[in-house]
């Protein structure tokens, strides 16, 4: 398993204020959780650009705060969709939520 947040990254983001980080991140899991629901619904039908654009924006976002194999998984994610291969995503669904939790877990254990 890849290491799932760059500390430093949300540091640098937030300032070094480790309060506005945990508001952040508490942002970032509620937005993300929200988009896997969204994209979850865009796989089961079969809207490849509505998945593709959900999965850009999870890739940003966690990118943005540190989250970089969740950002990374996105982005493998993102990159299936954009060419069309359906098949190929469900199991990339499933890793993304899989990661997410492993974000969730990481976040957990530090606050």
């Amino acid at each position: 398993m890849s290491i799932p947040f760059d500390w430093q990254q949300l540091s640098q983001l937030a300032g070094d204020d480790p309060e506005f980080e945990l508001e952040l991140l508490q942002l970032f899991l509620s937005d993300v959780q929200a988009s896997l629901g969204q994209l979850a619904n865009a796989i089961a039908v079969g809207d490849t650009v509505s998945a593709e654009q959900i999965a850009h924006y999870i890739k940003g976002a966690s990118a943005n705060v540190g989250a970089i194999a969740l950002a990374a998984e996105a982005a493998q994610l993102e990159q299936r969709a954009q060419q069309g291969q359906l098949t190929q995503v469900q199991p990339s669904l499933e890793q993304l939520k899989v990661s997410y939790s492993d974000v969730q877990q990481a976040i957990a254990a530090r606050y």
